[in-house]
């Protein structure tokens, strides 16, 4: 078994900080600007205002409950059998994020690198480290984050920046209608969500009094940050930025045609290879953790194999090209965005009331 130490207020916050970039800085702007013209780059700012409002529900239950884990709050308030579908639900929710993640992380990388490599290849290449951080332990996964940060938040700042001067467009705003704005809200719905990933690992977090700011501070940059890529890639590239699949690349690759600056895309391409393996070791560890609660004390080997032999067999049948990882995300894993927008937010709302009845009788 893996002995998860607990994670302080920095690390946790810095793992959110890197699950809020997941899905949203390659393929998502791309679709959004194809759905919603310009005012695509309202949808992730309305998303992110639920995101938030998760990470609020998240405060709340931890100062109720600061001691207990969520799976041992659901067994009390709900039973065990409420208590293993919820974590049922949080490994089909992370474990359809890391499919498509990689659908998207593979697909850019083959046709814009490695164009003769296959699948294998990349398995081989992300599968032995990230099962390596998965079972090295919470705490090492986020020192090891800790350890990356300041690249990647320069790295991303400086993509930010150098593509803001680039911008020489004058978009026109107001051409969608309303009807199809909301549809592409709802199309793209499970790119957003990963903040549940708290609830997770709630007993694994200490927080002290006076420390929320820095888990609220850190998601609030992450959330500007991903805002402004959005907005950069949309405005550099306007009418066609539905042509262009990979933002965070296509913003270095826009600057370099027209800036004359040499390969300066390579250094999007650092960021991308960053975070692809830690978003897809903390996918694994979450399927891990919710695989214990779901099956009671079993050893975590159990876990990981169950994770890399469904990973290998769905990535394997899915991932052909763009159109695939696409239909992927609008037609399949929208539907899992239900358990991170209605289902979490109703389960600790009830909770929440649980508490406030037991101490009105008391």
């Amino acid at each position: 078994m893996v002995r998860d130490k607990n994670l302080n207020v920095w690390q946790a916050s810095i793992l959110l900080f890197i699950l809020l970039f997941a899905n949203k800085i390659l393929v998502l702007p791309s679709l959004l600007y194809e759905g919603a013209n310009v005012e695509a780059f309202f949808i992730p700012v309305l998303l992110f205002v639920l995101e938030m409002g998760l990470i609020f529900l998240y405060y709340k239950i931890k100062t109720k409950f600061p001691s207990q884990s969520f799976a041992e709050i659901l067994r009390a308030r709900f039973g065990k059998i409420i208590a293993k579908i919820v974590f049922a639900f949080f490994m089909l929710f992370f474990f359809s994020k890391a499919v498509l993640l990689y659908n998207v992380t593979y697909v850019f990388f083959k046709d814009l690198i490695y164009k003769e490599a296959d699948s294998f290849m990349f398995l081989l290449c992300f599968l032995p480290i990230i099962n390596h951080l998965a079972f090295s332990g919470l705490r090492v996964m986020g020192r090891t984050a800790q350890l990356f940060f300041p690249v990647v938040v320069i790295i991303t700042l400086f993509c930010i920046v150098v593509g803001i001067f680039d911008i020489n467009s004058n978009p026109l705003f107001f051409e969608t209608t309303a009807s199809a704005w909301f549809l592409t809200v709802i199309k793209h719905t499970a790119s957003f969500g990963d903040a549940i990933f708290l609830f997770v690992f709630m007993d694994k977090i200490d927080i002290k009094k006076g420390q929320w700011k820095i888990l609220f501070s850190l998601s609030g940059v992450a959330m500007v940050l991903v805002v402004a890529v959005i907005v950069v890639f949309i405005f550099s590239y306007t009418y066609t930025a539905f042509m262009h699949p990979y933002a965070i690349f296509e913003i270095m690759a826009y600057v370099k045609e027209y800036g004359g600056l040499g390969r300066i895309d390579i250094i999007s391409m650092i960021v991308i290879v960053i975070f692809t393996y830690f978003h897809l070791a903390i996918y694994l560890k979450i399927f891990m953790s919710s695989f214990g609660v779901l099956f009671g004390r079993i050893s975590d080997i159990y876990g990981v194999l169950s994770f890399n032999f469904l990973f290998v067999l769905i990535v394997w049948l899915l991932i052909s090209n763009i159109e695939s990882a696409v239909f992927f995300g609008e037609r399949i894993a929208t539907y899992l965005s239900i358990f991170s927008f209605i289902i979490i937010p109703f389960v600790n709302l009830v909770l929440l009331t649980f508490k406030s009845n037991e101490r009105r009788r008391e």
